[in-house]
């Protein structure tokens, strides 16, 4: 969102106030993208860039809304409000998620850990962990976890059970390299009940991803 007002800022600084008029229609482009200006668009007039509400749409993203009684002007992103729709969704499925069996969410973890997806990690943890695994998250400002290489390319699971209500997993993952170096991590999970469903509520591990 801050980049694409940052580019829409600059390109409208781009035009001097030397410009007084231009031929109809205006060139117009950003990034090397050129975009559709027969309906003229954008147009310079009295040293200022207008730009209609359907280009601002179309080529930036923005929705316009008008208040006349409060005479103002709000622009949001389209795409960001996709984006919040879609967390929101997502959030959803992560609190009903209801494994029937403790197994399926070391299954689950192990399979995010594998596919680096960390939205499916997330999915199979315990409320605390969440928080910090979010936290974690979004300092990287990514969700993609592990590395290009090496990459996992199997993992096998073990359990064992702790007491009456939680099971022990341990899990190994085999990475490799385009170099066929191999390497050997090891995770422990703890499972228990949270709000009567399964979640991860420890995790010990020897690999960093």
């Amino acid at each position: 969102m801050k980049k694409v007002m940052l580019l829409f800022i600059c390109f409208i600084l781009s035009f001097t106030a030397g410009f007084v008029s231009a031929k109809n229609p205006l060139n117009v482009s950003s990034e090397g993208k050129v975009f559709e200006n027969s309906s003229e668009e954008y147009i310079i007039k009295d040293n200022k860039v207008y730009v209609s509400e359907d280009a601002l749409k179309r080529d930036f993203g923005f929705n316009v809304s008008f208040d006349k009684k409060e005479n103002s002007v709000q622009l949001y992103s389209t795409e960001k409000k996709a984006l919040e729709e879609r967390i929101t969704l997502f959030q959803e499925f992560v609190e009903d998620y209801n494994p029937q069996i403790p197994e399926d969410v070391a299954q689950l973890w192990a399979k995010g850990v594998k596919t680096r997806n960390g939205a499916v990690q997330y999915a199979a943890l315990s409320k605390p962990l969440k928080e910090k695994f979010k936290e974690t998250m979004d300092k990287r400002e990514s969700w993609v976890t592990g590395f290009s290489s090496p990459w996992l390319e199997s993992y096998n699971i073990t359990r064992e059970k702790a007491n009456e209500s939680t099971w022990k997993y341990n899990i190994s993952f085999k990475a490799v390299t385009s170099a066929q170096d191999t390497y050997i991590w090891h995770a422990t999970l703890i499972v228990s009940k949270e709000n009567n469903k399964w979640r991860i509520i420890d995790i010990q591990k020897d690999f960093d991803i």
